[in-house]
């Protein structure tokens, strides 16, 4: 199991968080939702024609985690501030 959000779980959380239960029919179907509530992330009431969702404390844990870096040598490079200047002089 992932311990840190996808960028598509993270933005469906950060819709859910700061409020109360939110109408399943603001979110289009989609298996983000089922992996949420798989893990845990978030819970849901209702019945079909009225669903709603909330994020879980330990969603939120989830959502407010810092992000791994990759590691070196994996993905693409991590620009640095160094870098960013060194870029950005001219000969």
């Amino acid at each position: 199991m992932t311990l840190v959000p996808n960028h598509h779980e993270r933005q469906l959380m950060q819709r859910l968080r700061g409020r109360d239960w939110v109408k399943g029919s603001h979110f289009p179907p989609t298996k983000v939702i089922g992996n949420l509530l798989e893990k845990g992330w978030i819970e849901r009431r209702g019945t079909a024609q009225d669903l709603e969702y909330r994020i879980t404390d330990v969603g939120l844990s989830a959502k407010t985690a810092l992000i791994p870096e990759k590691q070196e040598g994996i993905g693409r490079p991590r620009l640095t501030a160094d870098h960013l200047r060194r870029s950005l002089k001219t000969p």
